[in-house]
């Protein structure tokens, strides 16, 4: 073989071997540009998903002093105190307070866990429907004990498929309001005078037709 086509050979192969890494980085350039641009297309969608989390939790601001410990039998020492301020949020995450206002009060206190509010709610959410309370008086509710791990939770999808409408506070974490209130079982009932004093305090179901005789006194 002559020098000349020795030459025109190697030549050739050396274009061929450039074309052959040229298509292999460019080979490489592609996938890195797909996993680029996958990695870009999934954090843009990400960043308009909606989220899936509970909402962040808003401690409850207790002013003024707690209710004591309610007890096991005898005289309830709450009877005659002050009922203290409670500040957070209510069930759809607006601000919601409850404080001595000049009206009086019915505060249940709830766990979305506890079979007897399982029992309670519909049985007072028709009694309800029927009776409303008398001018002056608020019933309130108090979601308390809050624990995704037990039934019914989230509280708030459960008290609105019992078609619970009464404003009603979320607890915190470590239980705020319900300690300010005296640590009472669920569920509980604080019923508060207009001039913001404690007049009675009870636990357990409540026949709807006491409920009605007690708010009718606190109207008084």
């Amino acid at each position: 073989m002559s020098k000349t086509r020795r030459t025109s050979v190697a030549q050739k192969r050396r274009t061929q071997a450039g074309a052959g890494v040229n298509r292999v980085w460019f080979a490489v350039l592609g996938v890195g540009a797909v996993v680029v641009l996958a990695a870009v297309i999934a954090v843009a969608l990400a960043s308009i998903q909606p989220t899936l989390a509970e909402p962040a939790e808003t401690p409850v601001v207790v002013t003024g002093m707690p209710l004591p410990e309610y007890p096991a039998s005898g005289t309830d020492p709450a009877v005659g105190m002050q009922l203290p301020d409670l500040e957070g949020t209510s069930l759809d995450g607006s601000p919601m307070t409850i404080r001595a206002d000049g009206r009086a009060k019915a505060i249940i206190i709830l766990a979305h866990w506890c079979p007897h509010c399982q029992a309670e709610v519909p049985r007072l959410v028709a009694w309800l429907a029927n009776n409303p309370p008398p001018d002056g008086v608020d019933v309130i509710g108090l979601s308390t004990g809050i624990n995704e791990t037990r039934p019914n939770y989230p509280p708030s999808a459960w008290l609105e498929r019992e078609g619970w409408e009464l404003p009603t506070l979320n607890d915190d974490a470590g239980s705020t309001a319900y300690l300010a209130l005296g640590g009472m079982s669920t569920p509980g009932w604080v019923f508060v005078g207009a001039d913001g004093a404690v007049q009675l305090r009870t636990i357990g179901e409540l026949d709807p037709a006491d409920f009605g005789a007690i708010l009718e006194q606190l109207a008084r």
